[in-house]
C-alpha cells in the first residue's frame, strides 16, 4: 500500500513518467521478441539467468541488441549472472572498462572471486597455474578484471594442449598490456593441425574475435567451419551475420557472397597482412 501510494504521490508532482521509471530499466523490447513472458521473467531474480541461457542459446550473437542488456545485468544481485553479463560481452568483443566490472563474480570451476580483496585474486592466481580447464577459466577472470600480475601465468598456459585453457590464456595476454602476443597465439588456434580442437569451436572463436580486430583474412576459417558445426547451438551461421550483417542460408552462398563483396568490403577497412596458411585454399 506505501508503495503504490508513493507512486501516486509521485505522479501528482513528476507526471506520469515517474511511475514507469522502474519499469524502463527493464525496457528492452526487441530483446523481448526472443524470449517468451521476457516482461515477466525478467523481473524475477531467479528467471533471469534462465532467460539469458535460452536467450544465447538460440542466438548465440547480436552486437546491437545484446551489449546494453549484457550491461545492465553487469549491475546484477547475482555473481554468477554478473560472470556471464562479463564474459559475453567479452564474446562480442568489447572490453568493460575497469570501473564498471562488477567486484565479486561466481566463474564456473573456479568459484568466487573478489577483485578487491588480495586473498581472492592471489587464489584465482593459484588456479591459472595449475592444469586443466579450472586454470582456463581461472586465467580468463583475471584477464577481464585486469590482473597485471596474471600476465606471466597466462604466457605459461599458452603450451597447453587444452585448446580451451590456450585461447583463454591469449585473450587475458590482450587485456594485460599484450596485445600483440595474444593475437598471434589466436592466429595459431585457427590452423586446424596445430591444435586439439576436435569441434573446432575455439578456431572459430578466434577467428570471430580476430574479424572483431579487423584481421578479416580469418574470415574464411568460419565460413571452414559452417558445415562442421552445422548441428551445434552455437554454431556459425548467427556468428556470421552478426559479424556482416548478411544472411545467407547456405555455405555456397556465404561463399559467394565473401568472393565477390564481402572479401573487397572488408579487407579495405584493414588491409590483410597475409593470407593465413589454411584457408589460402577456399573459398
Amino acid at each position: 500500500m506505501k508503495a503504490w501510494t508513493c507512486c501516486i504521490a509521485a505522479a501528482l508532482f513528476a507526471g506520469p513518467v515517474a511511475c514507469r521509471a522502474a519499469d524502463e530499466t527493464w525496457d528492452f523490447p526487441e530483446i523481448a521478441r526472443y524470449v517468451r513472458h521476457f516482461d515477466v521473467r525478467i523481473r524475477s531474480p531467479q528467471a533471469r539467468l534462465r532467460v539469458l541461457t535460452e536467450l544465447t542459446y538460440f542466438h548465440p550473437r547480436n552486437s546491437r541488441l545484446y551489449p546494453p542488456f549484457l550491461r545492465r545485468l553487469l549491475k546484477d544481485p547475482s555473481p554468477r549472472l554478473r560472470w556471464q553479463a562479463l564474459s559475453r560481452l567479452d564474446d562480442h568483443g568489447i572490453r568493460v572498462p575497469p570501473d564498471e566490472v562488477p567486484d565479486v563474480l561466481l566463474v564456473p570451476l573456479a568459484g568466487l572471486v573478489d577483485r578487491t580483496k588480495a586473498e581472492s585474486v592471489a587464489h584465482f592466481r593459484e588456479l591459472a597455474a595449475g592444469k586443466g580447464a579450472a586454470a582456463g577459466w581461472a586465467i580468463k577472470v583475471l584477464g577481464l578484471i585486469g590482473d597485471a600480475d596474471s600476465a606471466a601465468l597466462a604466457e605459461r598456459l599458452l603450451v597447453s594442449k587444452n585448446v580451451f585453457v590456450h585461447y583463454s590464456a591469449a585473450v587475458a595476454l590482450m587485456y594485460l598490456g599484450q596485445a600483440a602476443k595474444g593475437k598471434a597465439e589466436l592466429r595459431k588456434i585457427t590452423d586446424a593441425k596445430a591444435q586439439h580442437d576436435t569441434t573446432g569451436f575455439y578456431r572459430g572463436s578466434a577467428a570471430e574475435r580476430l574479424c572483431r580486430l579487423g584481421e578479416w583474412q580469418y574470415f574464411p576459417v568460419l565460413l571452414g567451419l559452417f558445415n562442421a558445426r552445422q548441428g551445434y547451438a552455437d554454431g556459425p551461421l548467427d556468428v556470421l551475420e552478426d559479424l556482416t550483417g548478411e544472411y545467407f542460408l547456405t555455405l555456397p552462398e556465404w561463399r559467394r557472397w565473401w568472393q565477390r563483396t564481402g572479401k573487397a568490403k572488408f579487407l579495405a577497412k584493414n588491409p590483410a597482412k597475409g593470407t593465413p596458411r589454411r584457408a589460402a585454399r577456399r573459398p
